[in-house]
């Protein structure tokens, strides 16, 4: 289960910006998360609230903002979505493409008081 990692990351990234905020204590964080990571949302809620407890962020709220998966087509210069892992441009049917989205991970911003 990959969650707990990235769940104590987003922890660590979180806390050291609070602290340096000088926040006693963290409310809310959001989180970017693209389709290809493959990640749970309720997963890694669980594994947030685990290894968040008895921290500043003990009571936060993990608000997971999933991208879907998006390419380029470098034949025709076509932006569109991937659906369902078919990757072929569906204006010229070119699989010369490019992912463009979905494979991001960020902590988009956090709340702090």
């Amino acid at each position: 289960m990959h969650e707990m990692g990235i769940a104590q990351n987003i922890l660590d990234i979180a806390v050291a910006a609070a602290r340096k905020e000088g926040a006693s204590k963290i409310t809310r964080i959001n989180l970017v998360a693209g389709e290809l990571r493959g990640i749970e949302p309720m997963q890694l809620t669980f594994c947030f609230a685990v290894v968040a407890r008895d921290t500043i962020a003990g009571n936060a709220y993990l608000d997971i903002e999933t991208v879907p998966v998006s390419g380029y087509c470098n034949e025709c210069q076509t932006n569109f979505s991937i659906d369902d892992y078919a990757y072929v441009c569906p204006q010229c049917g070119s699989v010369k493409i490019e992912v463009t989205g979905g494979t991001e991970l960020r902590l988009k911003d956090i709340e702090i008081e």
